[in-house]
């Protein structure tokens, strides 16, 4: 630009806010620079018509990158989806602690059948509810907002992954409480705080640091980072590792949930 040649400025984003900040500070700046160039054109002796036929200095345009994160939009609406996601499927599990209290805990007891099918089976009742829940969710957003969810099979895997996952913290903490009163109220605070380090209100990964770290442990964070993963021109069809996570979180949290539900089914 200073040897008097063309210049070009790429701004490389998706449609979210960011991007619109770039743009507008990229344009801001080719305006000022055309605004010098049309001054020194009529200084030099030049009309002001002839001057603004000159060919600008600096020029602005949008290059989109291959892999995008979320719009806000999009990130809005997937961030509701997970965040409320733990609230549904909470009911499933806890609700062997409502058996116990209204006293039908020992009529299920007293059925030949294995006290872990008991357990299985309340939360399997939680996680048809959350699936149910945020295909709903993600449904309506992708018809009312136009976002843009990905390849189907990735965001279906992706949306199975969360519903164990979520189902799976649930359970465990309920197996800590020991009225459902408590298991409530227990569940809500791991919802939220999850929620919070997970990225759902603000995005931690771009603050860095501790909070960056500590969103690893949320399966909040590999969910929202699921669904990045599948936009984009070249995406991917499946996003295996926040899909792996989020299995592994389910594995885990329900696998120690099934060992400690002896002292919750007892009449």
């Amino acid at each position: 630009m200073t040897e008097g040649r063309p210049a070009t400025l790429q701004i490389i984003g998706d449609s979210g806010q960011g991007a619109y900040i770039a743009r507008a500070v990229a344009e801001s700046f080719a305006a000022e620079v055309r605004y010098v160039q049309v001054t020194l054109a009529v200084v030099d002796g030049g009309t002001f018509e002839g001057a603004t036929l000159v060919p600008r200095p600096v020029t602005v345009e949008d290059l989109g990158a291959e892999r995008r994160q979320l719009s806000l939009a999009e990130g809005f609406a997937a961030g509701m989806a997970v965040f409320f996601l733990f609230f549904t499927v909470q009911f499933g599990f806890s609700s062997v602690l409502d058996e116990r209290r209204d006293g039908t805990l020992a009529r299920l007891l007293a059925a030949p059948v294995p006290r872990t099918a008991i357990a299985l089976a309340k939360l399997l009742t939680g996680v048809v509810a959350g699936v149910a829940a945020t295909a709903v969710l993600m449904s309506a957003s992708a018809l009312l907002l136009g976002a843009r969810w990905g390849h189907p099979l990735g965001v279906g895997l992706l949306v199975v992954a969360g519903v164990l996952a979520a189902s799976g913290v649930m359970a465990l903490v309920a197996t800590v409480a020991r009225t459902a009163e408590q298991a409530g109220n227990l569940q809500s605070v791991v919802a939220v705080l999850c929620g919070v380090l997970g990225g759902v209100f603000v995005p931690v990964q771009q603050l860095g640091g501790a909070f960056a770290a500590l969103s690893l442990f949320t399966p909040h964070r590999w969910f929202l980072q699921g669904l990045a993963d599948l936009h984009g021109e070249h995406a991917p069809a499946v996003a295996p590792g926040p899909t792996l996570a989020l299995l592994a979180f389910a594995a885990v949290t329900t696998g120690v949930a099934l060992l400690r539900v002896g002292r919750m089914l007892r009449p």
